[in-house]
């Protein structure tokens, strides 16, 4: 069919086979090519997935970090310091 859009061929290895076997296991009656399709939108999904997992254990580990180290210079502190310093 003809596209404008960019086409990608795929070798058949041990491993593209393994996953159309597994995919053929939840689609049996599509075709290669749209086992693929799925895979590719499957792992994309996983991989935006997997990140935003990733943003949010580091969002949790600074908030952590941010409460376990308040309190300990009280309000004021730098003021207070920088009061000394010279202009």
């Amino acid at each position: 069919m003809p596209t404008t859009r960019l086409r990608t061929q795929v070798t058949h290895t041990r491993d593209v086979e393994e996953a159309l076997r597994i995919a053929r296991s939840l689609w049996p009656d599509e075709s290669p090519s749209a086992l693929l399709l799925h895979l590719v939108v499957r792992g994309g999904q996983a991989i935006r997935d997997e990140q935003a997992q990733r943003a949010r254990a580091r969002r949790g580990a600074v908030d952590a970090a941010v409460e376990r180290f308040a309190g300990i210079y009280p309000e004021g502190y730098l003021r207070e310091l920088r009061a000394d310093w010279p202009e």
